[in-house]
């Protein structure tokens, strides 16, 4: 390809990104980023730790000509110009470092233009982070230290390698081991001392600042040992999740997502057959190739969360170089044929979500946006609450938000909305949740009305993997009938924080907080007397605002409780009452997975024999109880037909026909239907039959399978439907 041409496509890059620069900021490093333009602190993470201090230098400047010349959004534009730059400026040198490995031009321009184009290197020219002009300084670097035994280049390289680490810390993984595989090779002591030099002074030229900016050098190392302790403790990786599932997840996250997924197969399978030719053909450039990206690789698999899916930047060359070289033997146009190919369905996809990315933002951004716009309307609001995944977007946002936002521990973020609503019991909220979460079912679920869902308006994963926060939720709360403090069990994830919490009712009481009310209240409590290696009974025993209001006897197993407070007990001088809930220190664990209380007229439900625990899938989000074969739920009788509507999961993922499912209310059938997909059913119960069932309604189901299997070992439920939401109204 003439040198022309690839100037011409250089600047081609550069101009497309510069026009479609984002107008928000995304990723909590982002917001970190621009904070940290704003007023460099590492400690209050303003940019987190390391610190990125050439980045952020080079930002402000960006980030002030920017505004000065009138442009909007200047700060994630400002930082997002330089992952432009440094995606333009990559690109020359993937092709000299493609040169220089093997001497292989035209190999070199092809795969050099396949890299540029796949989505995520396009993409990641787009974001205001730190990942594409720090990948831009450690390939130069590379490139230089890959050149012939002259140390004037081998020098610059390590100049440049010390340099980019502060712009992005993981490049001293990907540098330092070939400058140090560069230095054996030569064998020269003059050049090893002014290289290794050169790279010191890289390092002091962002260090001496850094170190005096955070305070001494002690107190950028406390904050740096913080950091690294949380990203021990608080990401998912493979180092502390030695499983086979999350090596898998690591392995497709790394180089099959950052293509998509038919794409990236296609890519991996290619650089398979391609990796041998090249060890085959020349083992040196093999061990360079080892060498520049191998440690990298093992740090990356190892101990980065991979589902972020822009930290696999770096290991792009690799796939794409070697996956070319698969079909570099095959008849002439083969490889021109297969990177041109492979660009074409890149950008197809890479194109319309950068226009969509430049013009939409990201969902929590847009999600504030229009909470601003709403109160400008005269919407009327108390309070913002937000899952606390959001708290560093709303510390951004927060000269646009028309209220306070409240702000919310990590993992018991309800625990503030129950605190404000015992404070400010007429109070209505804006709340922005994580739509993975579930915590929100410890409020009345008629107490809150989604607004609006904000989604990524493209496939995530070539993208945006693993951004944080992601996808939002908007809801419209209003002070509701009831909620509930800590220790109970009504989703898996809340149950989750109540043993990590060691609470329950055997441990201390539990509370729900009944809103004050003249008239009587139905209280349905339901859940497992889960026992010990001993299943023995129970006994609950229940309070309202301190005085006793009965003991219920519980054998083991699942329970479901139904208690009628009357007319008058909820007429408290507090706006909302304590109902405790509490067993005996001694007896066994119980499990409190279900409550609600309502008013007269109001259609409420509880899961009873042949329902099990609820369970949670924190990945997708979803929650779900499997039926057995025969499920019974109790519908609350109201004096008129009551709707009820499932909504579950196609059956023949785990069977290989549809099962027939009845639906009966007391002894007549009032519904029945043959689920072939995920499905949604709706039909109506009869005043008349509920009342005279007392409520019962029974789902019977044709199949059912055991997990365990028929030998008596492993899980021995019966599971027959998995359902993901169950609804009276």
């Amino acid at each position: 390809m003439p040198r022309s041409a690839g100037a011409g496509l250089v600047l081609l890059f550069l101009a497309v990104h510069l026009a479609l620069l984002p107008r928000a900021l995304e990723d909590l490093d982002s917001i970190n980023f621009a904070l940290g333009v704003r007023h460099f602190d590492v400690a209050r993470h303003q940019p987190h730790p390391p610190g990125y201090p050439v980045y952020i230098a080079l930002s402000k400047i960006s980030t002030a000509v920017v505004r000065a010349v009138g442009i909007e959004a200047a700060s994630p534009r400002g930082l997002a110009i330089w992952s432009a730059f440094g995606g333009a400026a990559a690109i020359p040198g993937l092709l000299l470092f493609f040169r220089r490995l093997e001497g292989r031009g035209r190999l070199a321009w092809w795969a050099a233009l396949a890299v540029a184009a796949s989505p995520l290197f396009w993409f990641t020219a787009l974001r205001p982070l730190s990942d594409m002009l720090g990948f831009a300084a450690a390939i130069w670097a590379l490139a230089l230290m890959a050149g012939p035994s002259r140390g004037r280049e081998l020098i610059g390289g390590a100049f440049l390698a010390g340099l980019a680490i502060g712009i992005r810390s993981q490049t001293a993984v990907l540098t330092f081991p070939f400058l140090a595989l560069s230095l054996f090779q030569r064998r020269d002591l003059r050049v090893a001392v002014s290289a290794l030099g050169a790279a010191a002074i890289g390092v002091l030229i962002w260090g001496v600042p850094l170190v005096a900016a955070a305070g001494g050098l002690s107190a950028y190392l406390q904050v740096l040992g913080t950091q690294a302790g949380e990203d021990f403790s608080g990401v998912v990786m493979l180092w502390t999740n030695r499983k086979p599932s999350v090596a898998v997840a690591a392995l497709l996250n790394t180089f099959v997502w950052p293509w998509d997924w038919w794409l990236g197969i296609a890519m991996c399978a290619l650089a398979a057959v391609g990796g041998f030719r090249i060890l085959w053909r020349s083992p040196k450039a093999a061990a360079t190739f080892a060498a520049a990206f191998g440690p990298y690789a093992i740090f990356h698999l190892l101990f980065q969360e991979t589902v972020t899916t822009r930290y696999a930047l770096p290991l792009l060359p690799v796939v794409v170089y070697a996956a070319l070289s698969a079909v570099e033997g095959l008849p002439a146009g083969a490889m021109p044929a297969t990177a041109l190919g492979v660009a074409a369905i890149s950008l197809v996809q890479a194109i319309p979500t950068s226009s969509v990315y430049a013009s939409e933002g990201a969902p929590v951004f847009r999600a504030f946006d229009d909470m601003a716009a709403t109160a400008h309307s005269g919407d009327h609001v108390d309070a913002i609450a937000i899952h606390a995944g959001a708290r560093r977007a709303a510390e951004w946002a927060a000269p646009i938000l028309p209220v306070r936002v409240a702000k919310a521990p990590h993992g018991r973020e309800w625990l503030t909305m129950v605190e404000l609503w015992r404070a400010e019991p007429s109070a209505r909220v804006w709340f922005l949740a994580d739509p993975l979460r579930t915590d929100l079912a410890l409020f009345d679920a008629r107490a809150r009305e989604l607004t609006r869902p904000y989604r990524w308006g493209f496939v995530e994963p070539p993208f945006v993997g693993g951004a944080r926060p992601n996808d939002v939720d908007w809801y419209h709360m209003q002070p509701p009938n009831w909620m509930l403090d800590r220790g109970w069990s009504v989703t898996a994830e809340v149950a989750g924080v109540t043993a990590r919490d060691r609470l329950g009712p055997q441990v201390a009481p539990v509370i729900a907080w009944l809103k004050r009310r003249a008239d009587e209240t139905l209280v349905v409590l339901g859940g497992r007397n889960i026992g010990g290696s001993a299943p023995r009974p129970a006994t609950l025993r229940v309070a309202l605002n301190g005085r006793a209001v009965g003991d219920f006897p519980i054998a083991p197993g699942f329970f479901v409780q139904r208690i009628a407070l009357p007319a008058g007990a909820l007429a408290a001088a507090a706006a909302y009452v304590p109902l405790e809930v509490s067993s005996d220190p001694a007896g066994p664990t119980i499990s409190l997975e279900q409550f609600d209380a309502q008013p007269p007229g109001i259609p409420m439900l509880a899961f009873d024999t042949g329902w099990h625990e609820p369970e949670y899938n924190p990945t997708l989000g979803r929650s779900w109880r499997w039926t057995s074969e025969r499920a019974e739920l109790w519908v609350r009788p109201v004096g008129r037909a009551v709707t009820l509507r499932l909504n579950g999961e196609s059956p023949l993922r785990y069977f290989d026909a549809a099962p027939h499912v009845r639906v009966f209310v007391g002894d007549r059938e009032v519904a029945a239907f043959d689920p072939a997909s995920d499905f949604e059913q709706t039909m109506t119960l009869p005043a008349d039959l509920l009342d005279r069932s007392g409520g019962r309604v029974r789902l019977e189901s044709s199949k059912f399978f055991v997990p365990g299997g028929a030998g008596g070992g492993g899980d021995q439920r019966h599971l027959s439907l998995r359902i993901y939401r169950v609804e009276v109204y």
